[in-house]
């Protein structure tokens, strides 16, 4: 992946993206007035309600309000991070980005000679698998899981040959030098020790699964051994420039389309589970390669989907491994349910003895994270007696010390007090003492009323997309505005980003700007906030965008001076009363949904 990339190549690919073409992989996209609209990528729909802009290459859906630039399309579309976008748009523009990989890093060259080699490592195995020699007992252990032969060819699985060096033949006749096949974890080297230094294959009689990308190219290998003494049973291949095993799942490529359409994930454990789930049609379904749930895991989750559901063995090494996930997932706006097989059963078995809509009733019947995360607290402790209730308490209040999200945390606390009998303020008390590195926020009461934003929540979003659509107007902003009296959310992140631009002076554009941001929620946040400026504007007669924007500045104004005991002009009320008219022309304006 490349490196820190200057900003001015970045913008070079941008300006290169045709970002209608790009959006219309996923969509059929017509020009209405300035943007052209299309049935959203994201959630179904009858009615297009999927915005694209291409003069800013922005898009935004005002159904389901999933918004931002050409980088977070692919981000959120193909599981693709930062990186792995920009290098995809990077080599459909032509725009070459090995000079940015750094020092230590491969060239675009060095990934596209150990793509060329996995390549060409899986296409061998597949053949092996097929007529090789010694290939028969990979053939009865893939017949007596039960797959079929269109999984094993959709999956691409092979069969690694006994020997020392059956592939290292192979990539030699084809011109690859061992040094690749090293570097692409295929061989090993062999120290001299006495007799001549040389490779051998990594692999040896075992049945190969490939490891894709989230594009479908093979990056890396799973091996299971076909003999009882060869050890390990799995071998996985190493960390290479292609492949970290704790940002890589099996089945991405696969599962993709499936995870965003049902905006579930389901985590299993292992090859053998996901294929057999795919085969019985529950195709949004991935596994981790040999290691624990980690962030980056998370993080490709949450570009793809809105909830996750584990399925772990229902022995105690299973539990261990829910628990260990369900900590990880807490740093992440996912939804989180554990489902439960009956004990001694794998998925691939439980899915081959009862099909998968008996699998899918056990995903349906999932618990929330919390009520399995309580119900391994109670098994373990004796909550009959004082200690240990008070031990499966700590246990569990250790969830909220993780969790970021003032809501998720402060639902936690709740349902423990009360599960478990403590009064809230002492399970508060105990959050806040456990909690050293920050302060715990006091728990918020729910406000009644409708799902719309205040006027002065929507405040930064407001300001953001008047200043985006009308960038002549960001210089007196940056000279008026003090951003610290707006309530927190990404508008004001992205607003003041804006406001430092501005405050600097020199050119101003817009489509430089907003594809500037690489982070999906900051992209997403000044797309929104630009997509609904515009109908705004189309709803809101009577007064222009100049006229709003001072009435907000104006308004902002007052509240300093109202914040610093300052008395406030007599005509503070018109303006708060102009500020909000302009409100409720626009929720009358507003469509309904």
């Amino acid at each position: 992946m490349p490196g820190r990339v200057p900003e001015h190549v970045i913008q070079q690919i941008v300006r290169s993206v045709d970002f209608v073409r790009l959006a219309g992989r996923w969509c059929d996209l017509k020009k209405k007035g300035r943007n052209y609209w299309g049935l959203c990528p994201f959630h179904e729909e009858k009615t297009p309600s999927f915005s694209v802009d291409a003069e800013n290459g922005l898009y935004y859906c005002f159904g389901c309000k999933e918004g931002g630039n050409a980088f977070t399309l692919l981000q959120k579309l193909e599981g693709l991070t930062f990186s792995e976008a920009l290098a995809r748009l990077a080599a459909e523009a032509g725009v070459d980005l090995s000079q940015y990989a750094g020092e230590s890093g491969p060239s675009r060259g060095e990934m596209g000679r150990l793509r060329e080699v996995n390549e060409l490592a899986t296409s061998f195995y597949q053949k092996c698998l097929e007529k090789g020699r010694g290939s028969k007992g990979a053939r009865d252990y893939l017949s007596k899981r039960g797959f079929t032969g269109d999984s094993v060819r959709a999956w691409r699985l092979g069969y690694a040959p006994e020997g020392w060096d059956n592939f290292l033949k192979c990539a030699r006749g084809r011109s690859y030098e061992d040094q690749w096949l090293v570097r692409a974890g295929l061989a090993l080297e062999r120290p001299a020790e006495g007799r001549a230094a040389g490779c051998y294959d990594r692999f040896r009689n075992r049945l190969m699964f490939p490891i894709a990308d989230a594009t479908g190219r093979t990056i890396a290998f799973g091996a299971r051994a076909l003999k009882a003494e060869d050890e390990p049973k799995y071998l996985n291949s190493p960390e290479t420039p292609l492949f970290s095993k704790g940002r890589s799942f099996f089945g991405l490529a696969q599962a993709k389309e499936a995870m965003r359409s049902s905006k579930t994930a389901v985590v299993l454990e292992g090859y053998t589970d996901v294929i057999m789930a795919h085969q019985c049609g529950v195709q949004e379904t991935v596994a981790v390669l040999g290691t624990a749930l980690t962030e980056d895991h998370a993080r490709t989750l949450g570009r793809l989907c809105e909830r996750v559901v584990l399925v772990f063995d229902a022995d105690e090494a299973g539990q261990k491994s829910a628990v260990h996930s369900i900590d990880v997932l807490l740093n992440s706006d996912l939804q989180i349910y554990v489902a439960e097989l009956p004990a001694g059963q794998d998925p691939c078995d439980f899915l081959l003895a009862e099909g998968g809509e008996a699998f899918r009733k056990r995903l349906k019947e999932s618990r929330g994270f919390f009520e399995f995360r309580l119900g391994v607290a109670r098994s373990q402790r004796d909550t009959a007696t004082i200690e240990g209730k008070m031990a499966a308490f700590r246990d569990v209040a250790e969830m909220a010390l993780v969790v970021r999200e003032n809501a998720r945390r402060d639902m936690i606390v709740r349902w423990l007090a009360q599960e478990l009998g403590v009064r809230e303020s002492h399970a508060w008390d105990y959050v806040r003492q456990r909690d050293g590195r920050r302060q715990v926020p006091a728990p918020q009461r729910a406000a009644g009323g409708s799902g719309r934003l205040s006027a002065d929540q929507a405040l930064p979003g407001e300001l953001l997309g008047l200043l985006l659509c009308h960038p002549e107007a960001v210089s007196e902003a940056a000279e008026r505005l003090n951003s610290e009296l707006l309530p927190d959310c990404a508008e004001k992140q992205v607003l003041e980003r804006v406001l430092s631009a501005g405050a600097k002076g020199g050119p101003w554009e817009t489509r430089r700007f907003v594809n500037s941001l690489d982070d999906p929620v900051l992209a997403a946040a000044a797309s929104r906030a630009m997509a609904e400026e515009e109908a705004r504007a189309q709803r809101i007669k009577e007064a222009s965008a100049e006229q709003r924007l001072r009435g907000y500045l104006d308004y902002v104004e007052r509240k300093e001076m109202a914040a610093a005991g300052a008395t406030v002009p007599a005509d503070d009320e018109d303006l708060r009363e102009y500020v909000r008219r302009l409100k409720e022309q626009d929720e009358r304006s507003a469509p309904s949904g």
